[in-house]
């Protein structure tokens, strides 16, 4: 075998070595980035910013918020809430009247359900990341994680639903609130 085959020969068996290791290693650290960013999360990131300028990497700060309801921005004529719900938890059916909602799914797979009446859900969707859901005023409507994994979503009412700085840690815990401050 002559110097200039043998060169060639190995030089493609090395690449075929080195580009596949590449890719391993370079998705690890992607990987590990990207665990580092879902861990981050501190009380600061409870309060609610409403009222002033704010910009924040919502998908970033959307899979990084582990509670069931955290209302991060209430203004006077909208809200933005973080949503995290475990396999198999819902947003309970319920209806707003006097507002519109949208749903931003960032992780995770869910069954949306809308309808006029409570009787009478006849939108039914299967949704998962990337997704949006718009709410009209005055549609009934409930979302289910059907996934295994928890569904990381934000929400944006115009006008504000929950008093500014509401966080529920728990579905339990948001649960408790709602019957405890019907009307």
């Amino acid at each position: 075998m002559n110097k200039l085959h043998f060169k060639k020969k190995t030089t493609i068996f090395i690449s075929a070595l080195l580009i596949p290791a590449f890719f391993i290693f370079a998705g690890c650290g992607e990987q590990q980035v990207r665990e580092e960013a879902e861990t981050v999360f501190t009380e600061e990131d409870r309060v609610d910013m409403g009222r002033q300028p704010w910009v924040l990497d919502i998908e970033e700060a959307t899979i990084a918020s582990p509670d069931y309801r955290n209302t991060r921005w209430t203004g006077e004529y909208m809200q933005m809430v973080f949503m995290s719900l475990k396999p198999g938890e819902i947003i309970d059916l319920e209806v707003h009247n006097n507002h519109d909602q949208f749903i931003r799914i960032e992780q995770g797979e869910a069954r949306v359900l809308m309808g006029e009446t409570r009787d009478k859900l006849d939108f039914d969707k299967q949704v998962s990341d990337d997704w949006a859901v718009l709410i009209p005023a005055g549609y009934w409507h409930q979302v289910t994680n059907t996934g295994n994994v928890d569904l990381k979503l934000y929400t944006i009412y115009a006008p504000p639903e929950h008093p500014e700085g509401t966080n529920h840690r728990t579905y339990e815990e948001a649960e408790e609130y709602e019957h405890s401050h019907e009307h």
